[in-house]
């Protein structure tokens, strides 16, 4: 563990920083070269995730699995360039983003209707959010706790609070974390702000969950979405990202059921689908087992 955190302090510290100030976007085409970790963390990281694709894909071949376990690599190597490089994101000289669905949200501008925008940990997570504020839309983030986190080293959280300075520049919003209280996000939805909030965040202390069906199992999640949307009458909106060369991402936005409920159903099917299409683009294949479960033998049995 030691070994590990000194690795991708360095790279924290100047390596990636420094990489995110080269002129034109050849860094994120090369990035994957430096790695977000060092060499021997990313062999292991590597055959982990082929042993939990084969889990999770049995039909997959062991050519499949390298390939896509060397993608997540590839994927998390991009978004640590990402985040030191914020502000060349979607904009000349930088990665580029295309959009579809802005339509979604100027709806919900000219009814000065609050809304969510419903993002999961998947591919390049803040490339939609920074999409959506290069077009004039202000956003707010709400998050798990960041600082207090005692599992980050000092590095760690100064790296942390510089990206999320540098977000909330760009976005023009406030960046709230679940210990600081909700009050401000009710009142900011009822007042028609837009807050960006992830689907599938999870730490084993939640406590109000439910199961949705996922890849042949049972995904546990929150259900704070709902419940916030429920409360102050906030439409919800779905994003995703898709990297499509590691300079070129396209951002898809879709409005969803008004219904809450059925609105984060309809979340994680789509999230379903995208992995079944690119298992790589997923971050939370370490938290597997403790967010999902196989289908109980009497709900196989019915569908079968």
């Amino acid at each position: 563990m030691a070994t590990m955190r000194i690795s991708r302090d360095w790279r924290m510290e100047w390596a990636f920083p420094r990489m995110g100030r080269l002129p034109t976007a050849f860094p994120w085409k090369v990035v994957h070269w430096l790695g977000r970790d060092s060499v021997p963390v990313r062999r292991t990281t590597e055959r982990f995730l082929q042993e939990r694709f084969q889990q999770v894909f049995p039909q997959s071949t062991p050519e499949q699995r390298r390939q896509w376990a060397q993608a997540h690599m590839r994927m998390l190597a991009q978004e640590m360039l990402d985040a030191c490089a914020l502000q060349r994101i979607g904009v000349r000289g930088g990665p580029q983003i295309s959009l579809t669905g802005w339509e979604c949200v100027e709806a919900l501008q000219r009814r000065n209707q609050g809304f969510i925008l419903v993002l999961n940990h998947f591919d390049r997570l803040l490339t939609a959010p920074i999409a959506l504020a290069r077009r004039g839309l202000v956003l707010h983030n709400m998050t798990m706790p960041v600082l207090n986190n005692p599992e980050l080293g000092d590095v760690q959280r100064d790296f942390l609070i510089k990206k999320i300075g540098t977000y909330t520049r760009i976005t023009g919003g406030q960046w709230r974390t679940s210990d600081e209280g909700l009050r401000p996000v009710h009142e900011g939805l009822r007042a028609g702000q837009a807050w960006v909030i992830l689907a599938d965040a999870w730490r084993p202390e939640f406590g109000r969950m439910r199961s949705h069906a996922f890849l042949r199992g049972q995904l546990s999640l929150p259900t704070g979405i709902e419940r916030l949307a429920q409360s102050t009458g906030a439409a919800l909106l779905h994003a995703v990202t898709y990297t499509d060369a590691p300079d070129r991402m396209r951002v898809s936005v879709e409005a969803l059921p008004q219904n809450p409920r059925e609105a984060i159903d309809a979340v994680i099917c789509h999230l379903e689908a995208d992995i079944k299409k690119r298992p790589w683009a997923w971050w939370h294949w370490g938290l597997w087992d403790q967010m999902w479960r196989p289908m109980p033998q009497e709900e196989r049995l019915v569908q079968h």
